[in-house]
């Protein structure tokens, strides 16, 4: 029997048995019986081998649409010149003509944002972005943390490149002082970025979650995005080490997990720096280092990575910084985590000893 038959067949044995149960005038109404559907081998069979056509076709439009997209992606990458080129038409397709407004009113768009639109800065800002968006639509399909070993390589290079995309938007005067490149324009005058997708502003479009970009958007590609453990964003540096480096080097190359952290707290150290003034930066890493320092041995203590020289460094954290604002609850944690690994009785109970949050 063809799904076909079988479905509209299967809807008139359910209407059947639901007005055979309507109770007659002045009787007491019984509690229908819960009516199950059964399908026999060859019915199932059948529906299962239809929904596998399904998949498939869905799974050839996807990567139809991803493939189409990726290699006009790659072209933009190739060059400054091809990034800003792809910027342009894409804002042209999704904010003039998917809108039908005039040649014209894009050309007026194009005249307002040509002094932008000539930065150098911002052109490779427009590569960096359109290489994470890439590396996106191609975790997309990973499903285990071993696969993602050609991810990660690329992730490692382009934090790279988004760092040297970063250092080039601002520059610091002899007393520390931060100038922001991006907010003048030729002439010294400062520029007013266009507020859907960033024009001229670097920081603010490498900021932008991709799925939000003018690219994902002339394709459309928003809906299309569905891998939950991937960071969109392309300078969220914890959120890239998060979601995909940690998680491939845990699995397959735990004992390199420290030296990870260690590039993790250099590349999150390194993009700071580089948007804030030299007094701004002293003040935030005087916090953010140990902080930093704290999250990396406690992951590899509770991934049991090191967990000995883990706890050790801990400790150091502790003794080193004592003035820290997080140094109170850090000996709470500590002293319980000694206790939770020691032999039951060998450490003393401490009265308030609980960090905060804890339960």
């Amino acid at each position: 029997m063809k799904l076909t038959q079988f479905l509209p067949l299967t809807v008139a044995v359910l209407a059947t048995s639901a007005s055979a149960q309507i109770a007659a005038p002045g009787v007491t109404e019984t509690p229908a019986p819960e009516f199950k559907v059964i399908l026999t081998p060859a019915q199932t069979s059948h529906i299962l081998k239809e929904l596998e056509k399904v998949e498939t076709q869905i799974g050839k439009g996807r990567g139809g649409v991803f493939g189409a997209a990726m290699a006009k992606f790659r072209e933009g990458m190739a060059s400054p010149a091809a990034a800003v080129a792809l910027f342009q038409d894409c804002v042209k397709l999704v904010k003039f003509e998917r809108k039908n407004l005039k040649q014209a009113d894009f050309a007026d768009w194009r005249t307002k944002h040509e002094i932008a639109l000539k930065d150098e800065d911002y052109k490779r800002a427009l590569m960096v972005q359109l290489e994470y968006l890439v590396l996106s639509i191609q975790a997309q399909d990973i499903e285990e943390p071993k696969k993602l070993a050609p991810i990660v390589t690329s992730l490692q290079a382009y934090l790279g490149k988004a760092a040297v995309a970063i250092q080039g938007t601002a520059s610091h005067t002899a007393s520390g002082a931060l100038v922001d490149n991006d907010k003048k324009d030729g002439k010294g005058n400062r520029k007013a970025p266009e507020a859907d997708f960033f024009v001229g502003d670097s920081v603010a479009t490498l900021r932008q979650s991709v799925k939000e970009s003018v690219f994902a958007k002339a394709y459309s590609l928003d809906d299309f995005f569905k891998r939950e453990e991937w960071e969109y964003q392309p300078l969220s540096v914890k959120g890239i080490y998060t979601n995909a480096i940690f998680p491939y080097y845990l699995a397959e190359k735990p004992t390199d997990l420290s030296a990870q952290w260690d590039a993790r707290i250099s590349a999150e150290m390194t993009m700071r720096k580089a948007l804030m003034s030299e007094s701004e930066f002293n003040e935030f890493s005087k916090d953010a280092g140990p902080r930093l320092l704290w999250e990396k041995d406690n992951y590899l203590v509770k991934n049991d990575v090191n967990a000995v020289n883990a706890m050790a460094d801990m400790l150091k954290v502790i003794q080193t910084y004592p003035s820290h604002p997080d140094a109170n609850n850090w000996l709470k944690e500590f002293r319980m985590l000694v206790k939770k690994v020691s032999e039951p009785g060998s450490v003393p109970e401490v009265p308030g000893d609980k960090p905060a949050g804890a339960q």
